[in-house]
């Protein structure tokens, strides 16, 4: 497997490799009660942005930006109807402060010739014309050499003060932090906490600059994967890339519009709503000084438009009061900013790529709805096709072209356009929803659910929007649609993916994460379930179970160091580690295989899979990678003298593993074809099926759950 991430001239056959494998994700799952819900620290969330945030922002535009300007700018917003459409914060980004930036008693001031007003004033004028306020400052201490204004050892002060003005957004940039080689996910944390204690609600937007050009001892792999894991919990939004440009309009930016979009590509299940990946602003048509345009019409489109099939913010940085009306209309198109502002917040992924282009799919609100771009990188022409199947439709697809704002008929199987050079096509598709598998019926899931299996008899257990443990009967096929409430067991709920395993007897096990953070165990005995029984521990996630029946299983979840802790049915809760790097993220699986070793497995710092073994005599492995780069828990489950590992693609596809329990070794992944993208969130739950199949059941879109033979 390798990452989703590529370079924008890695086209052709390194271009080809990037779907051959799992890619990259976040820790959590993309639902909006996915994160806190699955036991880590619950999203940052505003209450401000539901969808991504819409604006203008003065760096590039204006670079130091005066008073006059910034009204300006503010009145051209409504007179031209871009804040009717959604542009609505107006964002001072540095040189707004003073150039001592601080009062004798540490109050941050406003550059007194460029802001004679101040800024509570410039507030109320925002306030008056429907617009929000934005501001800037830095989470590092402040030093003159490397950056114009710093927080560090005032965000308290800094966030009440930002609060009296009546703020409504804050940029945090890093500069001083990496002057000062600071580590920035605990800074901007003690950041976003001065901000929640200030009592007034404020966007909060990260912009951690991820690239050696800055002088920082670390890879862009380590520091992408920091980000996408304190971002959520931190901020609205936060920065994926580098700045897309640098000081005045340049010559041929495109290549930067795509470096940016690639990498913001990586790890698209960090974002949800109410919490988005930023690949920076949108930067049309900035005018050189011989007239031409720094991005020509059709690149800047293509900006916009891969940026709202990503539910990317939408921040104009140009100066709108240059721009073309064909460009302030392309801006205003409410068919491609409903993309953008689509409900769900899911990330658009490529599903498709080859040497002239990428394809990319979003899944929309809607049964059958998705917003597909085609994107042609070279600089010709191209003619691309878009196969219904890629996007997870079958059947008759009605096609619209959302840039023209025209239907384009209904047709079968796919679609063929020519694309401009540098250009886009974004198609609006409505057909039938290709997921595998059968609906269960009952309430929506909140997390990921786990099925367990008696002769035909199967039993799912999911978690609804209440957190109660919720338990639904059928057969492979076939479902009642009937689900009994279980409750949970602290205040009768429970955190994350329950774990559930069958036994001799109609006997059934079921594992979960309370709100306090103990595993909790219920079990189904002679056809009337038992009390919830305190198993204690201190977790960070959902826990799994190798199990071999009642009173012969080992416990096994992330702990809240990190580290993957353990406790058989005797009890001690011991830990047992974890591959090097920053704390575990998710749940890990477990299982006994059919030679009496216990496998876990979990997702690592760099998004792989990584494994530890305990052999029949207690003896356990070094961790081992399995490679990959996961967008979600892994899952286990033995079935035919196999291992069988799953896991979720950056791409929202499902992909395979196998561990030959006889041999002792694992083969190479594989992709399951039928789960094509967007069919299913975060982690399967699994039981061993007839003839060596796997059996699995998954959370898709809005919470439908479906079950499905592999």
């Amino acid at each position: 497997m390798v990452r989703a991430r590529r370079a924008a001239a890695a086209v052709g056959a390194a271009a080809l490799l990037a779907l051959a494998v799992p890619g990259a994700a976040q820790a959590a799952d993309r639902h909006p009660a996915g994160h806190g819900d699955a036991g880590v620290p619950a999203y940052y969330d505003s209450g401000l942005a539901p969808t991504p945030a819409m604006g203008w922002n003065t760096y590039y535009g204006l670079g130091a930006p005066t008073e006059t300007q910034v009204k300006s700018v503010a009145d051209f917003l409504v007179s031209s109807g871009l804040r009717g459409s959604g542009y609505d914060i107006v964002w001072l980004d540095g040189g707004w402060q003073a150039d001592n930036p601080r009062d004798a008693q540490g109050r941050l001031t406003a550059n007194p010739e460029r802001f004679p007003s101040g800024i509570p004033a410039l507030v109320d004028y925002l306030h008056h014309r429907g617009l929000k306020a934005g501001i800037y400052t830095d989470a590092g201490d402040y030093d003159p050499a490397s950056c114009g204004l710093g927080s560090r050892g005032h965000y308290q002060q800094d966030a009440d003060e930002f609060a009296s003005w009546k703020i409504d957004a804050i940029k945090v940039d890093f500069l001083c932090g990496i002057g000062e080689k600071l580590d920035p996910g605990p800074a901007f944390k003690q950041f976003s906490d001065a901000v929640a204690a200030s009592g007034r609600p404020m966007l909060l937007n990260l912009c951690n600059p991820l690239t050696d050009d800055w002088g920082l001892p670390h890879t862009p792999e380590q520091d992408a994967h920091n980000t996408y894991v304190y971002g959520p919990t931190t901020a609205d939004s936060w920065r994926t890339g580098t700045d897309i440009a640098y000081g005045s309009p340049t010559p041929g930016e495109f290549p930067n519009v795509l470096r940016n979009m690639d990498a913001n590509a990586w790890h698209p299940e960090a974002q949800g709503p109410g919490h988005f990946n930023d690949p920076d602003y949108l930067i049309p048509m900035r005018t050189l000084p011989d007239g031409s345009y720094e991005l020509n019409q059709e690149e800047s489109t293509t900006q916009l438009v891969m940026w709202a099939e990503m539910a990317s913010p939408l921040v104009i940085g140009s100066d709108p009061r240059t721009l073309p009306k064909a460009m302030l209309d392309t801006l205003r198109n409410p068919e491609i900013l409903a993309v953008d502002q689509d409900p769900l917040g899911i990330q658009g992924v490529r599903v498709a790529t080859d040497a002239t282009g990428d394809t990319y799919s979003k899944v929309l609100q809607g049964a059958g709805r998705r917003a597909v771009v085609l994107l042609n990188r070279s600089d010709q022409p191209a003619q691309r096709t878009l196969t219904f199947a890629q996007a997870g439709l079958t059947g008759k697809v009605a096609v619209r072209d959302l840039r023209e704002r025209a239907g384009k008929g209904t047709h079968t199987g796919g679609y063929t356009v020519t694309v401009p050079a540098h250009g886009t096509v974004m198609l609006g598709l409505t057909g039938t929803d290709d997921a595998p598998g059968v609906k269960l019926g009952g309430p929506a899931a909140s997390a990921d659910p786990a099925l367990v299996r008696d002769g035909d008899r199967l039993t799912a257990f999911t978690r609804d929007a209440a957190g109660h443990l919720r338990e639904q009967t059928g057969r492979s096929g076939q479902w009642t649609g009937r689900a009994t409430d279980l409750g949970g067991p602290t205040g009768g709920r429970f955190l994350g993916q329950p774990a559930a395993y069958a036994s001799a007897g109609g006997r059934i096990d079921v594992f979960v994460r309370g709100t306090d953070g103990h595993a909790y165990l219920r079990s189904l005995t002679g056809g009337h379930w038992g009390r919830w029984q305190d198993l204690g521990g201190k977790l960070a996630d959902a826990p799994t179970a190798a199990y071999q029946g009642p009173g012969a299983w080992t416990l096994f979840a992330t702990g809240a160091d990190g580290t993957v802790t353990s406790r058989g049915a005797s009890g001690g809760w011991t830990s047992i580690g974890a591959p090097a790097g920053p704390a575990l993220y998710g749940r890990p699986s477990a299982v006994t295989d059919a030679a009496g070793r216990v496998h876990v497995a979990v997702r690592a710092a760099d998004d792989a899979v990584w494994s530890r073994v305990r052999d029949a005599s207690g003896t356990w492995s070094q961790w081992t990678s399995l490679g990959g780069t996961i967008g979600g828990s892994p899952t286990l489950v033995t079935t035919g003298g196999t291992v069988q590992l799953l896991a979720r693609a950056s791409d929202y596809t499902l992909w395979q593993r196998t561990y030959d329990s006889a041999a002792d070794s694992w083969g190479g992944w594989f992709p399951r074809s039928a789960f094509v993208s967007g069919a299913f969130d975060g982690a399967l739950g699994a039981t061993a099926g007839p003839g060596g199949q796997v059996l699995a059941v998954a959370r898709g879109v809005a919470g439908v759950v479906r079950q499905s033979s592999l």
